[in-house]
């Protein structure tokens, strides 16, 4: 309060001056400490993130050191300023070498730079990125395979920045790759050499069933002529030779010779159904052998096609494989029930579905032979469930599949049967998948029997061979 303009009032002023000045200073003071104490906490925490981000780095680095394949980062001129431990080693870099003075371009072989670098680096420049195969030179010029990725990182203008690569040694995974090639061609190999052994011993089945046929006959026809009359017609030949000068006597007077006419003509009653049965044998054994013919002459047009694939008819193969088995089924009671419909042709390797199908119809039989029934049946039925396959399915009211088996059916060396070598389902489903098909198995379980589906792919064209 200022008071009248004397001293008082004067210093009063000057004190209120003075005060309205040092809260200003203060009030000033006050905001350059928050201030600074904002500046110090967003300094620590700069620091943090600096000290978070250098520890990612530090992180990142760790693993890329760790890594087994090539990482390397280069300028947009191809000069590298970073390579991994694994790049020095498998590139032949020593540690301490300067890497400015390399060339990415040149870890190429001489003839893979020109593919790199008109088609690969372009199109990671274009689209970011490129991954792919190529090759590069390790220690010494050797060529490795590897699988490359390659990054363009770019500026928020879309100029590249730097370049970023990791590399991947595939030698030893094309080793393997080429190992499994040559399993699975040698499996293959076996699966064809099984299944011809497969379709031999349905022929060994059927010829065998068939001869058994034919020694039946052959005994017959040669006891029919141990027991023959022949020689007793000789005997009649021999009596009216010597009564050839006095024959109407002989025959009219002699007891012998009155005999000799009624003789003769019940031994041509016998030998005409001498004669016919003979004939009915030997008719019999003219079919049995011609059967047997039949089944070899099959087994030889198979062997032939193998490897070759045509439109075919499913029926007929079908119908092919169960006469491979027909001996097995009538030796063991086995009823064959067939639902055929009318399909479009297939394209097939003939040798191949008939190997699958003879194995199918068998583990149906032997799965037959492992239940005490009367009624062994097997159902087989052709249909076309789509446009693009036909299925085949071979069932069975036998012993069944455990569900632990079910998923295990098909594996190498698999089998649940005694003297079973686990190939067969196997290599079955080998051939079936080169050929476009599947293998598929459904069981309710044991005692419940067995479904085994076929499918094979149809023909585009309709012509069948």
């Amino acid at each position: 309060m200022k008071v009248c303009g004397d001293e008082v009032g004067d210093l009063t002023e000057a004190f209120n001056q003075m005060l309205t000045q040092i809260q200003s200073q203060d009030s000033a003071l006050q905001t350059a400490q928050h201030e600074l104490q904002e500046q110090v906490i967003a300094l620590q925490r700069e620091i943090g993130e600096r000290k978070r981000a250098e520890a990612a780095q530090a992180r990142l680095t760790a693993i890329l050191e760790a890594t087994p394949d090539i990482v390397m980062s280069a300028n947009p001129n191809g000069i590298p300023f970073y390579l991994n431990r694994a790049g020095h080693e498998i590139l032949g870099v020593g540690q301490d070498r300067d890497i400015s003075g390399m060339k990415t371009l040149y870890l190429h072989p001489e003839w893979a730079r020109e593919i790199f670098a008109k088609g690969r680096l372009p199109e990671a420049i274009r689209h970011g990125s490129w991954a792919g195969e190529t090759t590069i030179l390790a220690r010494n010029g050797k060529e490795i395979h590897v699988s490359q990725v390659l990054i363009a990182h770019k500026s928020p203008e879309g100029k590249v920045e730097y370049f970023s690569t990791v590399l991947r040694d595939m030698t030893e995974y094309r080793e393997a790759e080429e190992a499994l090639r040559l399993s699975q061609q040698k499996l293959l190999e076996t699966s064809r050499l099984a299944g011809m052994a497969e379709v031999a011993t349905g022929v060994l089945h059927n010829v065998g069933n068939v001869l058994n046929s034919v020694n039946v006959s052959a005994g017959l026809v040669v006891e029919r002529l141990r027991r023959s009359k022949a020689p007793k017609l000789a005997k009649a030949a021999a009596l009216l030779t010597a009564h050839n000068g006095d024959l109407g006597q002989y025959l009219t007077n002699d007891v012998n010779g009155q005999k000799l006419p009624g003789y003769l003509a019940n031994l041509g009653e016998f030998f005409i159904v001498e004669n016919a049965e003979l004939l009915n044998e030997v008719d019999q054994l003219s079919r049995n052998i011609e059967h047997i013919k039949e089944v070899v002459a099959m087994q030889q047009s198979y062997a032939k096609v193998s490897g070759v694939f045509e439109n075919l008819q499913a029926h007929r193969l079908v119908e092919d494989a169960i006469a491979m088995n027909i001996g097995a089924f009538e030796r063991h009671g086995v009823e064959v029930e067939r639902q055929f419909s009318a399909v479009p042709a297939i394209r097939v390797d003939r040798h191949k579905v008939l190997q699958i199908l003879i194995n199918l119809i068998r583990n149906a039989k032997y799965a037959l032979d492992d239940v005490e029934r009367m009624d062994k049946k097997i159902v087989i039925s052709i249909s076309a469930p789509n446009e693009r396959y036909i299925q085949i399915v071979v069932s069975d009211n036998g012993i069944g599949i455990s569900p632990e088996n079910l998923t295990r059916i098909f594996a190498h060396g698999f089998t649940t049967r005694e003297g079973g070598h686990g190939f067969g389902l196997h290599s079955g489903a080998i051939a079936a998948r080169s050929m476009g098909g599947a293998i598929t198995v459904a069981s309710a379980g044991i005692g419940e029997g067995a479904t085994f589906t076929l499918e094979l792919p149809i023909a585009s064209t309709a012509s069948v061979t």
